[in-house]
């Protein structure tokens, strides 16, 4: 696949969960613009203290000694202190047998356990890895802080703008967040760190600024049995120098903003000349905070997974193992022409192995009409918001529709019925990036006016 200059940097060993991005979204969607202001906000959301029920105290008990956050007391009667920097040194976990958390107590108020929401919503079961926790000093936030890291995390995916205010997609992240999240309360379910649905999302993000690495990277996870820290640094400095070889191959086709990147992506991982490829020994620590981050979202969309060949769940570790929905996604790459058509063809099916669901091919007007209602702003529908918003809707209720058809779906609805709707171009690409929208008259019809009449 050719070269487009879609390469991410600055990625950081505090931009691990993608869960992380969508408390930030809440909080750019009252405000902007002070990054002080913002990060403040975040880092008191995510170190809010919240009471631990009994239903969690397992998962709680297992957080908290795998990592070393408070005492932790055996059967046998012998008892292992927190590490230096611990968060919880006032709390003991009491072990029983066979590993079993027999109960978790606050030493010093003798009172209900309560702990951090992010250590609880990570914690949490169901979440696919446990890395990745922010520590942070609420009274002392400076733009080197893991919160602050957070919000650059959102610009360089394409969630937020330079001025701190969302996207037209983080907008749209944010409102399907808020409906499929609305839906998960009603089942009890609720946790910004588990990632579902909104996977086609993120993946359409990564694919937009990252798309030149991801495509590379996607074949070589999936010719491993397991990955582990070590192994991924080599990986990712492998990929760069093949980036270089595909260009010194196709000099002449390349575009000026794929070079760019190239040495935005070499000046990143601290590869700043041709015959650095012969490197240190050993890769340094900025290799892996480069790495480790695109690992971990990788994690929570399900195209990896941390549990061995042996079955042992291995959540805390940096350790990574190629799942069968990966295998779908570097079979997709295959015949696609550009990154474009790749994501908008093929992510809603890897997404839905990832998430194990079988979909139907059956009609999706209820989903674009939601959509377009969902992403109707001042300045009509950004298209692609639209499409993204209409696709994982689609999933989320078992049905089956690309990002491409959804596109499609509205300019035909343009082409149809000019008095509901009008195309037009943007900034970006040669295609039209926004619809005018008549809402009153959408509604009138329903999610009839996406039919073939």
């Amino acid at each position: 696949m050719r070269l487009e200059g879609r390469i991410a940097t600055g990625m950081d060993e505090f931009m691990l969960r993608l869960g992380h991005l969508k408390v930030l979204l809440d909080i750019l969607a009252t405000g902007s613009g002070n990054r002080q202001r913002l990060a403040r906000r975040l880092a008191e959301d995510l170190t809010q203290l919240v009471p631990v029920s009994p239903g969690q105290l397992q998962d709680v008990g297992r957080y908290l000694a795998e990592k070393e956050l408070s005492h932790v007391s055996s059967p046998d009667g012998t008892s292992k202190p927190p590490h230096p920097k611990a968060r919880y040194k006032h709390l003991r976990v009491h072990l029983g047998s066979a590993g079993s958390i027999e109960r978790v107590v606050d030493n010093h108020s003798g009172g209900p356990v309560r702990i951090w929401f992010q250590d609880l919503a990570i914690a949490d079961n169901r979440t696919r890895s446990k890395v990745g926790a922010v520590t942070t000093d609420r009274e002392q936030l400076t733009n080197k802080s893991g919160v602050s890291h957070l919000i650059d995390w959102a610009v360089i995916l394409g969630a937020a703008n330079k001025r701190l205010g969302l996207t037209a997609v983080g907008r749209t992240l944010r409102s399907l967040c808020e409906k499929l999240g609305a839906e998960e309360a009603l089942r009890g379910t609720t946790n910004p760190y588990i990632i579902g649905a909104e996977r086609v999302v993120f993946l359409w993000l990564l694919a937009q600024v990252d798309g030149d690495v991801l495509v590379r990277l996607l074949p070589a996870l999936a010719g491993r049995e397991e990955i582990v820290k070590g192994e991924a640094m080599e990986m990712m400095l492998s990929l760069a120098a093949a980036i270089q070889d595909d260009l010194n191959k196709n000099k002449n086709g390349t575009s000026s903003t794929a070079l760019r990147a190239l040495r935005s992506l070499k000046e990143d991982l601290g590869i700043l000349l041709p015959s650095q490829r012969a490197r240190r020994s050993k890769p340094s620590s900025t290799v892996w905070h480069r790495i480790s981050s695109r690992l971990e979202a990788l994690t929570d969309v399900g195209l990896l997974e941390k549990t061995d060949t042996k079955g042992i769940r291995r959540h805390f570790e940096y350790y990574y193992r190629p799942t069968a929905a990966l295998r779908v996604a570097c079979d997709s790459l295959e015949g696609a022409t550009s990154l474009h058509d790749w994501a908008a063809n093929h992510i809603v099916d890897f997404t839905a192995a990832s998430l194990d669901v079988q979909l139907l091919n059956e009609g999706c007007e209820a989903e674009l009409f939601d959509a377009a209602l969902l992403t109707t702003g001042q300045t009509g529908i950004h298209i692609d918001s639209f499409a993204i918003a209409a696709a994982t809707l689609a999933l989320a209720r078992g049905k089956r529709l690309t990002i491409g058809r959804a596109r499609q779906a509205l300019e035909d609805l343009a082409t149809r019925r000019p008095e509901i709707a009008r195309l037009s171009r943007g900034y970006v690409g040669s295609g039209a990036e926004f619809a005018s929208v008549i809402v009153s008259k959408l509604e009138s019809l329903g999610p009839a006016a996406f039919g073939s009449n």
